[in-house]
């Protein structure tokens, strides 16, 4: 009796097993057509290489293990290539949460600052143009401070970001020129068009403000996974800062490429400080 009870048992946590395979495998799938997508899109970086190297490594893995696990060797190098993979999976799921406690607290603190009767400095982060148009994301960021600005018509603008080799403009020129074409007056709008990063974004935007005297109650506008980076590098510029962004459904596909490069690039900032 005991021997017909444990094979029915031990058939059902094969099928359940075999379940949760195929499932990770048509994850991690999905992700790859992410990371593809948005590289077929000539937005390629090392998030969307990364993930393309570290999903493909998994489903990999899962496929191979059921007939390398027999042979004692292999079967260690491929627990150790999972235990790997599973310390990544953690340490990327801690600073993802880093990066949504700003994502969920930001827009609350942008109106704090704008409702204490203090004028604000609107620091709108560049992100790529493209043939001389703003890219979708950029767009995004230019309709959320927009939207801003008429809303708090008391607030000022900097509009950062330099221009790359491919730009046919400046990043900061173009959120310029799209903000003006969108109502915004150009009084209320500065420029900073020499910065490469977010790090150069927020400095030479902080020297913009020290300069002309502009506020230093600052609402940052970027994209929903670039925020927390953008606010803590204001804050340690000196700055009150808070940050709002736009609906990321529109780019949402290209979404995983940008957040696992963001996971390392704000690894990167919290390891130099």
């Amino acid at each position: 009796m005991r021997e017909v009870s444990e094979k029915p048992r031990s058939k059902v946590f094969a099928a359940v097993t075999w379940a949760l395979r195929i499932a990770v495998i048509v994850f991690f799938a999905n992700l790859i057509h992410t990371f593809v997508y948005t590289i077929s899109l000539g937005q390629v970086n090392h998030g969307n290489i990364i993930g393309c190297i570290y999903c493909g490594g998994v489903i990999l893995l899962i496929l191979v293990y059921p007939f390398i696990k027999r042979i004692k060797p292999l079967q260690v190098a491929a627990l150790i290539c999972a235990g790997l993979a599973a310390l990544f999976a953690v340490y990327f799921a801690v600073i993802s949460a880093l990066i949504m406690s700003e994502m969920l607290h930001g827009e609350e603190n942008a109106v704090t600052v704008s409702t204490d009767g203090s004028p604000q400095t609107v620091i709108v982060l560049g992100c790529m143009v493209l043939d001389g148009e703003p890219s979708p994301m950029l767009a995004l960021r230019i309709g959320k401070a927009e939207e801003y600005l008429k809303a708090h018509p008391n607030a000022v603008c900097i509009a950062t970001g330099g221009q790359g080799a491919k730009e046919a403009m400046s990043e900061a020129e173009c959120i310029r020129k799209y903000l003006i074409l969108g109502g915004i007056d150009e009084s209320r709008i500065y420029i900073e068009d020499q910065s490469a990063n977010t790090t150069e974004n927020i400095c030479f935007a902080t020297k913009i403000i020290e300069e002309n005297g502009l506020p230093k109650n600052v609402v940052v506008v970027s994209e929903c996974y670039h925020i927390y980076r953008g606010v803590r590098q204001a804050k340690l510029a000196g700055l009150n800062a808070s940050g709002i962004y736009p609906d990321p459904a529109p780019v949402l596909i290209t979404m995983p490429s940008y957040w696992v490069r963001e996971v390392f690039a704000l690894s990167r900032d919290l390891l130099l400080g």
